[in-house]
């Protein structure tokens, strides 16, 4: 995910409502305006510590309910930074703030556990530690691969994405990054390593770069040999980024954090490109990129699954009495629904007018049929209110099940092929290959 844009809207949805943040600082001026800004234009609830004794107390009960911690380095009475200390035993995050920081501070804090630090040096430092808690906070929402062939080197580089609260996943090899990479393609950065067994990093770049649903993923290589055409053929296989080792770990941190960033700036712009302007749903596009991936991954583990085609019934109809508004509405009451009733679990998209298609999966054909049924008769049950009064609608559905290696278009053409059926028997049906041999045999 990206770096959050700041709220200023009393109450706004921004992602953090009911967060708990733990302020450590001794400057009433300074608390009062942190809160301000986290509690009112962030939702956050922030417990605040003026003292060493004020911060043991809070961190006796609970301290796990702590999602970060904001802490003035230089808190009186804690010369050697012993509030710092207290919140890392805790395992609370940190974001360190002071207004004096030497080249010898900084190298001893950035050895300890922290997430970041900012320094308190002028009229834009609270809006600096604002931004930094919010990257901080939003890096939970992303997950990190890293693939290296050394263990100590695989824990070192998760201990310092752990600290910045990144979802981590660590393998030693890129065989084993391939197979991780086949179930899920929500990474958002990958750190591969040159040097390992069975393949080196720069091949299982390429290979990664030859499947094309995970163009958006960013990828870091790293390497700690002294070829500097490495960093070059990294990039022409198709790495964002390369770091040389040993790394400095400021910059290491930074490098992650705009290659996160990027990724999900991508991955908006084509959310946005992937729905549909008028229901909000997924749009024939999308359908037609993620379905052929969608069936070959439940093919993989055996899943069963099918493809329905859902249209609504006399559709021109309401158009030419009611008006195009309130076929508007209609679409959206439909799109509504049917997206309660899929869910996470089945791919739907609007595929133009007044069709929407379903791909279902992780079920056998029966329980498809089943679920089609059901959307069936909730669509004929469902009260659509516009201001020419109540519309009624039923819909019919083609049902086509996927069984044998076919391609994504034959199985859509089969679909709508039992559509077209449904029409013809009447309406407000659904029509799969069973009603056929059923027909044959009456």
């Amino acid at each position: 995910m990206p770096f959050r844009k700041p709220q200023h809207k009393r109450g706004a949805d921004t992602g953090f409502e009911g967060l708990e943040i733990l302020l450590v600082e001794d400057s009433r001026p300074y608390t009062a305006a942190l809160m301000q800004r986290l509690e009112v234009d962030y939702g956050m609830k922030v417990t605040s510590c003026q003292t060493l004794e004020l911060l043991a107390s809070a961190l006796e009960d609970k301290p796990e309910r702590f999602a970060l911690s904001l802490i003035d380095l230089n808190l009186p009475g804690t010369p050697a930074g012993e509030a710092l200390d207290l919140v890392l035993a805790k395992n609370v995050p940190a974001i360190v703030f002071t207004a004096s920081f030497s080249d010898l501070r900084r190298k001893q804090v950035l050895t300890k556990h922290i997430a970041d630090y900012v320094l308190k040096d002028g009229q834009n430092a609270i809006e600096n530690l604002v931004k930094a808690t919010i990257r901080i906070l939003s890096n939970r929402d992303s997950h990190v691969l890293v693939v290296d062939g050394s263990a100590a080197m695989r824990d070192m580089l998760s201990e310092q994405l752990l600290r910045q609260l990144y979802r981590v996943t660590a393998v030693g090899s890129g065989r084993q990054a391939l197979e991780i990479l086949d179930e899920s393609n929500e990474f958002d950065l990958a750190l591969i390593t040159h040097l390992m067994p069975e393949m080196n990093g720069l091949t299982l770049v390429e290979q990664i770069r030859h499947r094309g649903e995970l163009d958006d993923m960013r990828i870091v290589g790293v390497s700690s040999l002294e070829d500097r055409s490495l960093t070059a053929r990294f990039l022409r296989a198709g790495a964002n980024d390369f770091l040389q080792q040993p790394l400095v770990i400021e910059e290491f941190r930074w490098r992650v954090a705009q290659n996160v960033q990027i990724t999900g700036q991508i991955r908006e712009l084509r959310e946005l490109a992937s729905r549909d302007y008028l229901t909000g749903i997924y749009n024939r596009r999308h359908f037609f990129e993620s379905g052929p991936r969608k069936v070959a991954l439940n093919r993989k583990h055996g899943r069963g699954q099918a493809l329905a085609i859902v249209d609504i019934d006399h559709f021109k109809l309401i158009n030419d009495t009611y008006g195009h508004e309130v076929g508007d509405v209609v679409l959206k009451a439909v799109a509504s629904q049917l997206n309660k009733y899929c869910g996470q679990s089945h791919l739907l998209s609007r595929m133009g007018g007044e069709e929407f298609g379903i791909l279902i999966s992780d079920c056998s054909f029966a329980d498809a049929r089943r679920f089609c049924e059901f959307i069936r008769y909730a669509m004929e049950m469902l009260p659509i209110t516009t201001d020419d009064g109540n519309v009624k609608i039923t819909v019919s559905i083609g049902l086509a099940e996927i069984a044998d290696q076919e391609t994504f278009d034959n199985y859509l053409n089969a679909a709508d092929q039992f559509l077209y059926m449904a029409k013809n028997a009447g309406r407000n049906c659904v029509f799969s290959e069973a009603d056929l041999a059923v027909r044959a045999v009456a």
